[in-house]
């Protein structure tokens, strides 16, 4: 009910859709900023003011006859144009130097003749090479301080930046970051940034930002970025600009950006979006070789931990296959002799037997340790099992050992190290 009486009038009225009030004000600021200001419209008030004094002073032969005084209400006018060369430069002393002149003409040819009109047109002449020189003047430095505070700001997004993605390795989440500070920075429309894939095959990662209002680049943005991919170089067009990401390996994608409807980008933006572009380049290829080389060291540990695992696996099986059955021999012809050997023997017989059943069990365990059939039959949890069940029967019944846990396959170097450690800690628990 609420939605039909909303599309019917008589409900609440729905909001301004997004941008409508950019859209209805945009033409009221593309006046000039001196027609707005309250300051301008006071300066020429205050011509206008003098323009009158000056007509009633000569209308009314205030001045009598003291034809020295005839140029001090010209004069007044300096106040007026000094104040606008001091407040708009260039654009602001000189109208206002003209519009006076034009506004004191008529009295100059009324009410002067002779030197005297003669003298009127120099002082304003005079006026109009004062309202000149202060008005550039006061451009060139307007200009500096511009500059200076454009360079000061242009450092501090740029240190911004920097900082944001010198201490981090995941530089892709820091992106979107990167380029909202560019969107408020530069006072832009749109960012958006292509990422080469890594590794290569993958989808082009495209990370856009839009003002509010603002409508997304959309084909703009590829057509240029397909542009700076073919030609390695900066390609601009109308109000958008795309800077490539250079490294040393090749081009890791491009950044691009476009102005207001009402603004072009300026060079020094450009330079600053090449420097950020170089930035992005160099924190994103440093995160992708740190990847690569943290991949790189772990398949090499899993390639020297795989060797280790395959040569304990040859040498346990060599020690069970020979050296187990070599003694396993020795033993049964230990046990023949004892049996036929007389009593001066028998001892000596009953000894080397001993010793030979302990030299076998001590190889079948150095067998086993090195490489437990039970890690690759039953996983981790039944092999540190197999080593409590054994440490429990040589410890007193107060000392009993239990491992709690969910069995799971052996899957790489982590579970043998912990197997090891386990090993290790259970002898060093048996010993005291």
């Amino acid at each position: 009910m609420k939605a039909e009486a909303g599309a019917s009038g008589t409900g609440r009225l729905s909001p301004l859709p997004s941008g409508y009030w950019d859209k209805l004000t945009r033409p009221v600021r593309r006046i000039p900023h001196r027609l707005r200001e309250r300051r301008f419209w006071q300066v020429q008030a205050l011509v206008l003011v003098i323009t009158a004094l000056h007509g009633t002073m000569e209308a009314t032969e205030a001045l009598g006859e003291h034809e020295a005084l005839s140029f001090v209400p010209v004069s007044f006018y300096f106040i007026p144009i000094v104040y606008a060369g001091l407040n708009f430069g260039m654009k602001g002393a000189v109208p206002t130097a003209l519009w006076s002149s034009a506004l004191a003409m008529p009295n100059v040819f009324v009410w002067h003749e002779g030197i005297q009109r003669l003298g009127e047109f120099v002082q304003l002449a005079i006026m109009v090479s004062v309202a000149i020189v202060v008005a550039r003047r006061v451009d060139l430095e307007t200009k500096q301080r511009q500059r200076a505070e454009q360079t000061s700001a242009s450092l501090s997004l740029l240190n911004e930046i920097g900082e944001s993605l010198r201490h981090t390795l995941e530089v892709e989440e820091q992106l979107p970051r990167v380029l909202r500070r560019l969107l408020s920075g530069l006072s832009l429309e749109a960012t958006w940034l292509f990422l080469e894939p890594d590794p290569p095959g993958d989808d082009l990662l495209i990370i856009e930002e839009v003002a509010s209002g603002a409508s997304a680049p959309g084909r703009l943005a590829h057509e240029l970025h397909g542009r700076v991919a073919s030609t390695r170089g900066t390609v601009a067009e109308s109000r958008s600009v795309a800077v490539p990401l250079l490294t040393e390996s090749g081009m890791l994608g491009s950044l691009g950006a476009t102005a207001g409807e009402t603004e072009a980008i300026s060079d020094e933006q450009v330079e600053l979006l090449a420097t950020v572009a170089h930035q992005v380049s160099v924190a994103v290829e440093n995160a992708r070789l740190y990847r690569q080389r943290q991949e790189s060291l772990k398949s090499y540990v899993r390639q020297i931990t795989q060797a280790q695992e395959d040569e304990r696996l040859r040498i346990a099986r060599d020690l069970h296959d020979e050296t187990a059955q070599e003694l396993v021999g020795m033993v049964r012809h230990l046990e023949q002799l004892s049996e036929a050997a007389g009593p001066a023997l028998a001892e000596p017989t009953s000894d080397l037997l001993k010793q030979a059943r302990a030299t076998l069990q001590s190889v079948r365990r150095y067998s086993r340790d090195l490489r437990p059939a039970v890690l690759d039959d039953l996983g981790l949890i039944a092999g540190i099992e197999m080593v409590v069940e054994e440490t429990n029967g040589r410890l007193s019944a107060g000392a009993r050992l239990k491992v709690i846990g969910k069995p799971r396959r052996l899957e790489g170097p982590l579970e043998l190290a912990l197997f090891r450690i386990t090993q290790e800690a259970l002898r060093n628990v048996e010993k005291h």
